[in-house]
């Protein structure tokens, strides 16, 4: 028995070798979501792999076919899982979005109530038509800077959302392609490990080729995992984009408001000027 458990545990050397795939992760910054996409694997060594040719070739790949089947599997499973996940990764990015659409409309419909309670409060003060029909200018301006900014805004976060998506789906891709190269070479080695003993290839040259055969597809998914795009820098560049974006649409809407009011205190004369306070709310 203590033989039978030797032989066995060098038999199923194979299952020590699939990698877990560990999911592309995703996070959010205080603006937009800003994902940490990784996907890392982590192989078990492998044993080593001592002969035992007293075991018969017969009873060897019936042991080996017991062993393997579970490598299979579980190469199998894992591979399924990694394509779920990306696809729930995906998903909450999508869903982080639109959290923050939704929050941001709440904060756009408060400002814009507080703002027509100011623009209520400045009509009553007209006393002449001149002073309405100045006011009424004023408010159609602000207004018009307020959609313009806003635009600027909109604009800004769908580049910044599709860039970022973009990358993610660019790195889970390759990371995919990786995956499913080591899944075919696992397959490949075991299918060529149940031809050779079927066709009475020795036990020993029969695992020997079987190990190698998966420490290269480990290596080599490995060494695709390490050289997959990552997320991070795209991700600096899209944050910088859309921060200069978010400026640029600030300064705009500042120097609007000012032309506004500007506009305003000369039709009004500057005793009556208003001081509104008016925010672009992103």
């Amino acid at each position: 028995m203590r033989i039978a458990s030797k032989f066995i545990a060098l038999a199923t050397l194979s299952t020590l070798l699939v990698p877990a795939f560990v999911q592309a992760e995703d996070g959010s910054n205080t603006s937009t979501p800003s994902p940490e996409v990784h996907a890392s694997f982590s192989p078990k060594p492998s044993p080593s792999g001592d002969s035992d040719s007293r075991f018969g070739h017969g009873q060897f790949c019936s042991l080996y076919t017991t062993a393997t089947g579970k490598l299979g599997t579980d190469t199998t499973t894992k591979f399924q899982q990694l394509q779920n996940n990306f696809l729930q990764r995906g998903d909450k990015i999508r869903n982080d979005f639109a959290n923050l659409g939704g929050k941001q409309k709440e904060n756009r419909d408060d400002a814009d109530s507080k703002r027509n309670a100011k623009f209520t409060e400045l009509e009553a003060k007209a006393a002449t038509d001149a002073q309405k029909q100045a006011i009424a200018t004023f408010e159609a301006a602000i207004k018009q800077a307020v959609t313009t900014h806003r635009n600027a805004i909109d604009a800004a976060d769908s580049a910044y959302k599709a860039g970022l998506l973009a990358a993610v789906a660019d790195r889970q891709a390759q990371l995919k392609a990786a995956a499913t190269a080591y899944k075919n070479a696992v397959a490949t080695a075991l299918a060529n490990a149940k031809a050779s003993c079927q066709a009475g290839t020795s036990a020993d040259t029969v695992r020997t080729t079987l190990k190698a055969a998966l420490a290269t597809a480990q290596a080599n998914l490995e060494a695709a995992r390490k050289a997959a795009s990552k997320v991070g820098p795209n991700l600096d560049t899209l944050k910088a984009t859309r921060k200069a974006a978010v400026q640029a649409a600030d300064a705009a809407f500042k120097s609007a408001v000012q032309a506004a009011l500007t506009t305003l205190k000369a039709a009004l004369g500057t005793s009556a000027s208003p001081s509104p306070s008016v925010s672009p709310t992103p």
